[in-house]
Parts: structure tokens; C-alpha cells; sequence
């Protein structure tokens, strides 16, 4: 039986259908909020729907979730537990909008105060005691902040309270809730992700938080965050219709895509975890009343350095340790009075059923704060029989380069991986086929692989367990199949009529607090260092700190170089001087005056922040486009880097190359994550094959240890203008101190 959020299942006898989170149930549906009413099954308390027109666009809706932010018990993996979540449930309700619409959220903050503790981060203490909270509304998106500077004052409205995809935002609980607006641009500049002319903002799976700093890491544990779709949700579900002339050719069927589209099942799947102490009962104990638990989110030291967290079972009166890895469903322990529950969904591994004949959309989201998932997808009787992961869409774009729209291109055929490393912050829309000859049911296990995430004080191994999350029943198919899967590349249209040209002067006036943007002419690129703090301030959690730079090859390099000659800018530099260590960081904290307020104009001129120059209405503006980043974890630890109103794609080889002058002969293109045995999963670098723009596309992306990672990014689109940050999205690391802010400009009018 499959229960929708908002009906709590009865106790008494425990089974699924009344607790679905007890293990081994069917997959629960989450709540939808949807333009479409028909695909809409949030409780309309929670969802409202209203036209709101756009200039071309009639049928333009305004989606608006209802987010009450609460202390409560939730159910979730079978115990009772009191957590930080939205209306008084573990999950969420999936917003689904489409490009013209608006996505709006009204928050309100109704969190109980909270004393401080070691869980949380820099500025935890001060934000424990009032328990603020505030919304990245949403993740992903190549949309307005709408907190773009109007005056000199640093703390004006327009940072504080725009009501974009602002994460300045800050709110503490009583105060009167607060609505964010956010538009999804249907007529977007396209070289965002390498196009021509306009394209509509890419159909895509993304999701929203609670993005409050020093307490990010607890609130998203807790369930302060959802998924969030543009475009249909089978948007990205096309068929490769083979050619008779060429079948490793694709041709363009409209009917076959939607045919393909008609026997296609779409799941969605928020993966997360939550750490719990004083279990009353094992979790996979076969109880009659609820289980209760304590969350507990400071619960360290889960994991031995052989990557090792046990499943405990009482025999003979004695607590033993079952090491058999088929046994950790969904959880596992280091003693009997605590537990790590890994959830689909807010269940403890379910089960998704696919009838014969049918496809399955399966689209999922790390929506856990700080827990790497390595994916696999495995025969449950026969663990080497591996079913590929067929990706059409990574972190809400499609892995496929911008084309001008053009009904009789040729479609690109997706290819399947082994593997996927889905970083926390990461989506992937992942198609299972099962409408092709299937003699009989098969059973899949979705599974996390253990990993090596580097070392903690360069001593002690941060190992991630193995962890089955979910079982995928195929059932058995009768019928064939006669076409592939193709990636949907978003199509643009080559003009650029929607530029409008300010009338009169403009002045191009760097905002207070900037460093200079790169050069383009002087083949400059930004290099951003993830450091070590050894010697944080006394009384603070400080980990880590941001280290930028514009560097350069060496005055009068025509030819490539090796990168460790490259030259560096200092009045462009972003970093301070430790009178041990010399050049470090600057950890978030320091720009961080307290209520949400950011000291952007420097006072103190020790705390410059980056800034890119963008000139979005001179479509040969060419300084915010293309940027070259180079991502340098300059620590022992597994990183991942995430950019707001960003969507980024490896470089090329031959573009670093060519264009940037980087040698990369001693630069590999991509490290295994535990040598020598490669244990670990591969991670890319940059793009040196055609097999690398599987995943190509991306805004949240691994920063492997002692590594560089070699990124493009463009600031050209209006949406992106404004205020904004980077950061490490392990949100433990963020809340101690891995995140720097980012102010894009533009030139404003004379008069302004």
C-alpha cells in the first residue's frame, strides 16, 4: 500500500501498510505541488496555484509552497523521532514548475530554540540560541537572486531581503513569514551552457534547503529541504529511433518518444540520512508499538578506518556483530543504543515494483547533508550481474551540449554508466529499462559502495560504509524493444531580440569591497583553493578557509606551460596572511557581522570578495563568459564544489590547452579516489574523451584530496546578477567555515 505524505500511518501490529518506513515496503509517493492539477497531491494548505500570465507565455502559473519550518516528531526508518522539518513530516512535497512559471515559497519559522552544541559549526552557537533559518530556493537553477546592490550600504534590503534565490536571508522564529518569488526564465541567455542565442531554462531535477550558515548541516539532516522539477518530470525521456542506414545513428521520431514517454513510470527518490541514539529497538527488530529514538546529529565516529559499520543482533543474551554486508539495510550501528539510518524517501530500504513492459524514471536526489553516495545498482542473487545506469539528466541539466532548435537534428544516444558518485547536493535522473525481452523477474539492489573519503588530520581515514538503499523488482517482460534512449540536448533559437540596450549613459562602477575580475586579454583564470585552518579564532569551529586567486602563465608565454608557473594577481587575490603558513584562506565567518548581514564593502580591508564583472544587455560582452576555474582541494579530505545560479562543465584538454595556455601533460584527467588497488571510485578532472561528456554538465561537483579540478563557467545571463556564494556543499564543512561570497555586477544607469 502506498501512503502520500500527510497521512500517518495507525500503530499497533507494525507492517507497511501502516508504517511504510518500517523497511521492505513499497516505495512511499511524496507529496506534489504541481502546476499541473491533475499531478498535484499536496493538500492544498500546503500548494497553491494561480495564473500569473508573462508576455508570450499565457498559461504562465505561480506554484507557491507553503513551508512552515517546526520542532516536531516525524516518522521515519520505523522510529519516532523529534527532528527540524517542514509542516511536521520527513518529506517534503516536490515542487513542480515549468520555464515562464514562478516559484514561490513562503517560509515561516516556528523552530524551537536550541542549545548549543558540538554539532554546531562556526557560528552555531549564535545561531542556536535564536534558531534562525532562511531557504536556497533552489538549488541549481540559473535564476535571479534579486538582491543585487542599490546603495553603499551593506546591510540594505537588497542583500538581507531579496526575495530571489537569496540565501542572505535570515529569520528567526515569530517573525512574520516571508515570501520568496522566483522566476524560471523562459528565455535565457544560452551561453550559460554553451549555446546560441535564447534557450528556456533546462527541464531538470533540482531542490531547495535551508541554507543557514553554522546550522545548514543539522536543519537539512533534520528535513528542511525538497525536491524541485522543471519542465514535465518525463521531460527528458527520448527515444532513439534507430536509423536503417546507420544504427549507430539516432533519428528524430516523435512518435516513438512518445510512446516511449506512455510506458514510462516516474519515482521520485530523496536520498538522506539522519544519526539517531537511544533506540529503544534494533531497526530491524520485528516490534508491535513504534519504536523511539533521540536524534542526535553530533553523533561522530561512526565508521572504523576499514570502512566497517556494523549491524548488531542479540544472540544467546550477548550482543554480537554481524558482518555480512546484506544485512545493512538501510542502516547501520556501532552499538546497540545508536543507529544511522540511510533513507529512501524517509524509508529504510524499500522497494520499487516495475511491471513488464514498463520504464522507470527513477529520479534522485542526495538531499543528505554530508554523505557520499557511490551508486551501483546490483542483481540481488548474483552480485557481479551489474544493470547499467542509463543517465538522462545530472544535477537538473541534461549531459548534452545547447543546439539551435532544429526539428531534423539527429538526437544523441545516451550512454549507460557503471557507477555514479552523487556528492550531497547532487541529482541524477536515472531510466531502468524493463519494456524490453525479460524471460524472468529480477531482482536489484540499489546500493552506496563503501569509499575512501580521505583522511581527517592527514592520520585517521574517513571511510563511507556500504549500505543497501533500495530494492528494484523487474518484473518479467514479454514484449521487445525497437529504439534506444536519447539524451534530450536543450534546442536554443539564434537571436537575440529579447536584449533591450539601456537608453542613455551607463557607468561601470566596481562595487565597494570587490577584487578585480580576470583578464581576458592576459589569458587570466581564477583559481579557488579549499585550505586548512590550523589555528582557528578561540571560541570558534573553524575547519577551513577560501583561498582565490586570478593567475596567469608567465609574462610573454605564447605556448602552453606547466601550471605551477602559472602567476598570480595579488591585488586580485582573495586570502590573508597567518604569520606561520603565509597565504591561507578566509573562512565565511569572517565576513559574517551576525543576523544575516555580510560585510560586503571590506571595512576593515582585510576581507576583499570575489566579483565578476557581467554586462548582460551587450551581447559581445565576453568578460563574464567562459571563465576558466580551477577547484584546488589543498587538503586531505574529499570536497565537493557548488556555485549558485551556475550551471558549469569540465574543460576540455584542448581548450586548456589552446586557449588557457595550461600544460597538462602532468595533469591527469581524472584520479582513482583510493590507490593503488583503486578501490574508490574515478573522478574527472577535466574532459579528455568523448566518454567524459556522459557528465559533463554540472553545479555540484567532486573536489577530490590534493587535487585540481578544471571547470568553465559563464556569468552572462540578467538571472545571474547579484550576491550570492560558493562552497563546499559537505555541510559540515560549510558550517565550519568553507564558503566565500560572490557578487556579480553591471553597469547601472547615469541617473542611478
Amino acid at each position: 500500500m502506498i501512503l502520500p505524505l500527510g497521512i500517518e500511518p495507525s500503530h499497533g501490529q507494525i507492517t507497511c501498510a501502516q508504517d511504510p518506513t518500517v523497511g521492505e515496503c513499497e516505495l512511499v509517493l511524496p507529496p506534489v505541488c504541481s502546476r499541473d492539477p491533475a499531478a498535484s497531491t499536496a493538500p492544498t494548505a500546503l500548494c497553491t496555484v494561480t495564473d500569473q500570465p508573462v508576455p508570450g507565455l499565457p498559461n504562465a502559473k505561480r506554484v507557491q509552497v507553503n513551508l512552515k519550518a517546526v520542532t516536531s516528531e516525524i516518522k521515519v526508518g520505523g522510529y519516532t523521532v523529534e527532528t527540524e522539518n517542514y509542516n511536521g513530516f520527513y518529506l517534503s512535497p516536490v515542487i513542480e514548475v515549468d520555464v515562464g512559471d514562478t516559484a514561490a515559497a513562503v517560509l515561516e519559522n516556528s523552530l524551537k530554540p536550541r542549545v548549543p552544541s558540538d554539532s554546531d559549526g562556526a557560528n552555531g552557537g549564535h545561531h542556536a540560541t535564536d534558531n534562525a533559518t532562511n531557504l536556497h530556493f533552489f538549488h541549481g537553477g540559473v535564476v535571479t537572486p534579486r538582491n543585487a546592490r542599490r546603495t553603499n550600504d551593506p546591510n540594505d534590503d537588497a542583500a538581507r531581503k531579496g526575495d530571489g534565490d537569496n540565501v542572505y536571508t535570515y529569520w528567526k522564529p515569530g517573525e512574520a513569514p516571508f515570501a520568496y518569488h522566483v522566476p524560471i526564465p523562459h528565455s535565457l541567455d544560452a551561453r550559460v551552457i554553451d549555446g546560441v542565442g535564447k534557450i528556456p531554462h533546462p527541464s531538470g531535477l533540482n531542490w531547495y534547503h535551508s541554507h543557514m550558515h553554522g546550522r545548514s548541516s543539522d536543519q537539512v539532516m533534520g528535513g528542511l529541504s525538497g525536491l524541485l522539477s522543471v519542465g514535465d518530470a518525463k521531460a527528458n525521456v527520448v527515444a532513439c529511433k534507430k536509423d536503417p542506414a546507420d544504427q549507430t545513428k539516432c533519428l528524430n521520431d516523435a512518435q516513438a518518444t512518445a510512446d516511449l514517454k506512455a510506458r514510462t513510470d516516474v519515482r521520485y527518490a530523496l536520498l538522506r540520512d539522519i544519526s539517531l541514539q537511544k533506540i529503544d529497538a534494533l531497526p530491524d527488530a520485528g516490534t508491535a508499538t513504534p519504536k523511539t529514538a533521540t536524534w542526535a546529529p553530533e553523533l561522530k565516529g561512526w565508521v572504523k578506518d576499514d570502512g566497517e559499520c556494523g549491524v548488531w543482533r542479540l544472540v544467546g543474551g550477548q550482543l554480537q556483530k554481524d558482518e555480512a554486508k546484506q544485512l545493512r539495510k538501510g542502516y547501520c550501528q556501532r552499538d546497540k543504543d545508536n543507529a544511522w539510518l540511510f533513507t529512501v524517501n524517509g524509508q529504510r530500504f524499500p522497494t520499487i515494483t516495475v511491471e513488464g513492459g514498463r520504464n522507470l524514471l527513477l529520479r534522485l536526489g542526495n538531499l543528505s547533508p554530508n554523505v557520499v553516495y557511490w551508486l551501483e545498482l546490483n542483481n540481488e542473487q548474483n552480485e557481479a550481474d551489474k544493470q547499467e545506469l542509463l543517465l538522462v539528466g545530472v544535477d537538473g541539466v541534461v549531459p548534452a551540449k545547447a543546439v539551435l532548435a532544429d526539428p531534423n537534428r539527429i538526437p544523441v544516444r545516451a550512454t549507460p554508466v557503471d557507477d555514479l558518485v552523487l556528492m550531497p547536493a547532487s541529482r541524477a535522473e536515472i531510466f531502468i529499462r524493463n519494456d524490453c525481452l525479460r524471460p524472468k523477474e529480477q531482482t536489484y539492489v540499489l546500493r552506496t559502495k563503501g569509499l575512501n573519503a580521505g583522511t581527517v588530520n592527514n592520520t585517521k581515514s574517513d571511510r563511507w560504509p556500504e549500505i543497501q538503499l533500495m530494492r528494484i523488482v523487474l518484473k518479467a517482460s514479454t514484449v521487445s524493444c525497437t529504439e534506444d534512449i536519447a539524451l534530450n540536448a536543450v534546442a536554443g533559437r539564434a537571436d537575440f531580440q529579447a536584449i533591450i540596450l539601456s537608453k542613455g549613459a551607463l557607468i561601470a562602477t566596481k562595487p565597494k569591497g570587490c577584487v578585480d575580475d580576470i583578464d581576458p586579454a592576459k589569458n587570466e583564470h581564477r583559481r579557488v583553493t579549499f585550505k586548512d585552518v590550523s589555528t582557528p579564532p578561540p571560541g570558534k569551529i573553524i575547519n577551513w578557509g577560501v583561498l582565490t586567486e586570478i593567475v596567469h602563465p608567465p609574462d610573454g608565454s605564447t605556448s602552453a606551460v606547466p601550471y605551477d608557473s602559472f602567476v598570480t594577481v595579488d591585488a586580485k587575490t582573495v586570502g590573508k596572511i597567518d604569520p606561520d603558513e603565509g597565504l591561507v584562506g578566509i573562512p565565511f565567518e569572517d565576513y559574517d557581522l551576525g543576523g544575516g548581514n555580510i560585510d560586503w564593502d571590506n571595512s576593515n580591508g582585510l576581507r576583499p570578495h570575489v566579483c565578476v564583472f557581467a554586462d548582460p544587455r551587450n551581447p559581445g560582452n565576453t568578460s563574464g563568459q567562459q571563465q576558466l576555474w580551477v577547484l584546488k582541494n589543498g587538503t586531505g579530505q574529499l570536497h565537493n564544489f557548488h556555485i549558485h545560479q551556475m550551471k558549469f562543465r569540465l574543460a576540455t584538454a584542448e581548450e586548456l590547452t589552446k586557449r588557457f595556455k595550461i600544460d597538462v601533460t602532468n595533469e591527469p584527467a581524472e584520479v582513482c579516489a583510493d590507490p593503488p588497488t583503486c578501490k574508490g571510485p574515478v573522478y574527472k578532472l577535466y574532459e579528455a574523451k568523448a566518454a567524459d561528456k556522459n557528465t559533463e554538465w554540472h553545479d555540484t561537483i567532486p573536489m577530490p584530496p590534493s587535487k585540481k579540478v578544471f571547470v568553465i563557467m559563464s556569468f552572462v545571463a540578467e538571472e545571474q546578477v547579484g550576491r550570492y556564494v560558493f562552497h563546499c556543499h559537505i555541510l559540515k564543512h560549510e558550517d565550519t567555515g568553507l564558503m566565500a561570497p560572490i557578487e556579480v555586477w553591471k553597469p547601472m544607469p547615469a541617473t542611478q
